[in-house]
């Protein structure tokens, strides 16, 4: 086997791992460093701010897309939600059957660290929102 092999072998791990990552039990400044070097698509948005959820929204760069990270009172991620235009759908569908294990219509699951993070895709009328809990 060829060093070249191997070392794509290795990345493509590393690569399938680090997209493994969910920030489902992630302090808010974990949150935010991970935010800001492995999810650059995203900007933090603070135009609209609720003072009775503990949260962090994002958007991307087209807006077709915004993240909100919930968190406990002691500042611990607990619930990811990705509201997504339609426009995203099958891009996102992909994605989720080709990164995580299906577990029910609608709904994966995969491991990150010692937790099993549930993700469950729920369509609206006018989006649809990809929400991930630990299991």
């Amino acid at each position: 086997m060829s060093t070249r092999t191997i070392i794509c072998g290795i990345l493509l791990a590393l690569g399938t791992w680090l997209g493994a990552r969910s920030p489902v039990g992630m302090s808010k400044e974990e949150v935010k460093a991970w935010m800001k070097e492995e999810q650059r698509e995203f900007r933090l948005d603070n135009t609209v701010i609720r003072q009775r959820f503990n949260y962090l929204k994002y958007v991307n760069r087209l807006k077709t897309k915004t993240w909100i990270l919930y968190f406990t009172d002691e500042d611990i991620c607990k619930t990811s939600k990705l509201v997504c235009d339609y426009m995203e759908y099958d891009q996102m569908v992909e994605m989720l059957n080709g990164k995580y294990r299906e577990a029910g219509e609608s709904q994966w699951e995969y491991s990150s660290g010692d937790d099993l993070i549930k993700v469950e895709l729920i369509k609206q009328e006018w989006y649809f929102t990809i929400r991930e809990t630990k299991k």
